[in-house]
């Protein structure tokens, strides 16, 4: 959930390294932990955004960040693909009303 930890992954995917921090911060808004494991330099070695809390995408209407990366199946190669994407909203609002039906 950090894209500020790999800036070099960022410009590959077409956003900056300010962009890459912005994203990232806004991930803490719509989870409900810190790792304890994975750090952010950047960020002064704060965990990583954990945890997606689909009520507080809701209810913030802010969409998470994915970011993907498809590497060749030879090693060596390298990356063949990536990008930045955020999902519909919908299966979110989903979510939430089957956990307030229990």
């Amino acid at each position: 959930m950090t894209i500020a930890g790999a800036p070099a992954i960022g410009l590959y995917v077409g956003t900056s390294a300010e962009d890459a921090m912005r994203i990232t911060l806004a991930m803490y808004d719509i989870t409900w932990a810190e790792s304890m494991n994975y750090r952010v330099p950047s960020l002064g070695f704060r965990g990583t955004p954990l945890g997606i809390d689909v009520r507080k995408v809701v209810e913030t209407g802010l969409r998470p960040v994915l970011d993907t990366g498809i590497a060749h199946r030879e090693a060596g190669v390298g990356v063949i693909g990536g990008g930045m994407s955020r999902p519909p909203m919908e299966p979110f609002a989903e979510a939430l009303r089957v956990l307030a039906a229990y």
